[in-house]
């Protein structure tokens, strides 16, 4: 596991080179809250980390009750935080809200996904009171504090895991977040690795020919459903067959087209 820190305001200007010393890897830094707040420390904190070598992620604190304002918070957030080109983003979701926010969630997150590969930050409760398994096409951070390992619903595993808000560390005023990094998502962002936006899976090998037509089309990979494949974080993921088909591929599928259909479908979306 990988150490790391997130840090705020709260925290006053943080001397990266404390973190770096007591092995941190990565820093998180708040960027912005709502549609107004801007922490006055995301600048410095970012650019510090960044010249020490460590990996960077910018997170957005959510107020956002729907979609709409979803959207119009992300917009905030993304134009304070993509200067400093983190390597992640991030929505921290923990506001107070009712009901399924899923969509609302889905539309943030898509919306920063454009600046970098974009994370969701919750509890295990709001994960189960809240969110949906359509949230799972977007990284887990999870905070859940005072166990050994992390409990938590609809994800297999987790990016990142805050484990604790009450760390402390000499130098540094207050209380700081601590957390661990998957090993995995650690390198995916430090090799500046970012998915793909769209995919197609096909089951037959006949139809192959069509299928790579409509990857031309598409403009993406192509991949056999035999082969493994993490599709989470995939905006568009196309099944090769008929609507019945799609219960014979991937959870994370968004569309079925027949292959006989793909020419057809061509000439529509051209």
């Amino acid at each position: 596991m990988i150490k790391g820190t997130d840090i705020s305001n709260l925290n006053g200007l943080v001397n990266i080179q404390l973190l770096k010393d007591t092995g941190h890897e990565f820093v998180i830094a708040k960027a912005t809250e709502g549609s107004t707040f801007v922490d006055k420390f995301y600048n410095s904190n970012i650019k510090n980390a960044k010249a020490l070598g460590l990996i960077t992620g910018a997170y957005h604190f959510g107020n956002f009750k729907n979609v709409a304002k979803a959207i119009q918070e992300a917009n905030f957030f993304k134009q304070i935080a993509a200067g400093e080109k983190p390597d992640f983003v991030v929505l921290d979701f923990e506001q107070q809200c009712s009901g399924d926010m899923t969509d609302a969630c889905l539309a943030f997150l898509d919306a920063i996904s454009s600046i970098a590969p974009a994370v969701i930050y919750c509890n295990p409760n709001y994960i189960k009171s809240h969110l949906n398994s359509k949230i799972t096409k977007y990284p887990l951070w999870i905070a859940n504090y005072g166990i050994s390992s992390p409990n938590f619903t609809l994800w297999s595993k987790y990016a990142i895991w805050q484990y604790t808000d009450k760390g402390q560390i000499s130098g540094i005023s207050g209380y700081v977040d601590l957390n661990y990094m998957a090993e995995d998502f650690y390198n995916s962002v430090k090799r500046g690795e970012k998915k793909v936006d769209a995919i197609i899976i096909f089951r037959d090998p006949r139809d192959l020919n069509a299928v790579l037509k409509l990857s031309a089309h598409v403009k993406c990979p192509i991949i056999s459903n035999s082969v493994p494949f993490d599709f989470s974080g995939i905006k568009r993921v196309i099944g090769i067959g008929p609507d019945a088909d799609k219960k014979n591929y991937t959870r994370y599928i968004t569309q079925m087209i027949p292959a006989s259909q793909i020419d057809n479908y061509i000439a529509k979306t051209k």
